[in-house]
């Protein structure tokens, strides 16, 4: 599923990173576990903030949940310094 989506995102929006995160990453998730995902496009730069994750949903075509974090690059460069969460994903993400 993961890879799907994140093909599909690659196509249309030419990420810079596509970061699978959370219990999904790490392997601890249960069946019914959401998907969270980073992800950075220069793309993103003329679409208002939270109009990116109605986008992004658009390519997700699973039952299960989708939580996506949508940022420029330098948004994710500023996040990834100082965002908790963000610098968890780096950290423990795996990468498209």
């Amino acid at each position: 599923m993961a890879k799907k989506f994140a093909s599909e995102i690659k196509k249309a929006f030419q990420p810079h990173k596509i970061i699978l995160f959370g219990s999904r990453a790490r392997g601890d998730n249960f069946k019914t576990s959401d998907f969270d995902f980073v992800i950075v496009s220069k793309k993103f730069e003329e679409i208002p903030f939270i109009q990116r994750l109605a986008l992004i949903y658009n390519y997700w075509h699973e039952d299960i949940d989708i939580e996506a974090i949508c940022y420029t690059p330098e948004e994710f460069t500023r996040k990834s310094k100082e965002h908790g969460t963000i610098k968890n994903a780096v950290r423990e993400g795996i990468e498209f």
